[in-house]
């Protein structure tokens, strides 16, 4: 398991914080102990601390905002995972519904077999005829945002007609999102780089009965290493929808 040395900055300010403590030690030695003195170099102290306190802060600050590496690299294995699944995945991104989020579609469960027969590619699909949907919501594009990345689970990726029932044994699309939320965690727990030593897990929460799992990226490092890992997430996602085809 690789992590991003989150101990860094407190070697540095250990460091700092003895130079600086000698120093001011050293200067009394110098000028002497008395009152005067040493009120000035309790100022001093202070002084530091307060800059060692600003200093960890905004490394605190730009190791959890500055995401762009990461998002940089994750567009880019992004677009390339899109074209090569786009006899399922609409390669053209959509924003529609009151929210305005902009998300990519997947072809819905009769149509999972075009991964094979190839008749034409997701984007050439009608999003519906009449009462048949041949598409859903399946990942949302506001990880820049909110730093997580949304997973949409269209119940009509897992009948084969509108009103069909889910594949057994589920009751629910909320049973396969909790099914999944497992899965998704069991293979990838702990192989993020994560900002803190301390953190392995990946925090997963499901909304709207099921229909969205939200996958945060708030504590990962932001590496392209981390970008390849989340592509290979969505990959996984794919396969386990397509195998309750």
């Amino acid at each position: 398991m690789k992590h991003y040395d989150d101990n860094l900055e407190k070697y540095l300010t250990a460091v700092f914080g003895i130079i600086g403590s000698l120093a001011i030690i050293t200067n009394l030695f110098i000028k002497g102990w008395s009152s005067e003195n040493i009120m000035d170099g309790l100022a001093g102290l202070a002084g530091l601390l307060a800059t060692i306190v600003v200093f960890l802060i905004a490394m605190k600050t730009m190791s959890r905002l500055n995401y762009s590496n990461f998002k940089k690299a994750f567009e880019e294995y992004l677009q390339e995972w899109i074209n090569q699944n786009s006899y399922l995945i609409d390669e053209d991104k959509k924003e529609e519904g009151k929210e305005k989020k902009q998300f990519y579609y997947m072809l819905t469960k009769p149509h999972h077999n075009n991964v094979v027969l190839q008749v034409k590619k997701a984007k050439d699909f009608p999003r519906k005829e009449g009462t048949i949907y041949h598409k859903g919501a399946f990942l949302y594009t506001d990880y820049k945002d909110i730093e997580e990345i949304v997973i949409g689970l269209n119940g009509s990726f897992f009948v084969s007609k509108r009103g069909g029932e889910l594949p057994k044994p589920f009751k629910e699309v909320n049973d396969i999102a909790n099914e999944f939320k497992i899965r998704i965690k069991e293979h990838f727990d702990g192989k993020f780089e994560y900002i803190n030593k301390s953190d392995s897990e990946i925090p997963i929460e499901i909304t709207d009965k099921g229909k969205r799992l939200h996958i945060s990226i708030k504590k990962i490092a932001n590496t392209k290493d981390n970008a390849k890992i989340a592509i290979d997430m969505m990959e996984y996602i794919k396969t386990l929808i397509i195998a309750l085809a």
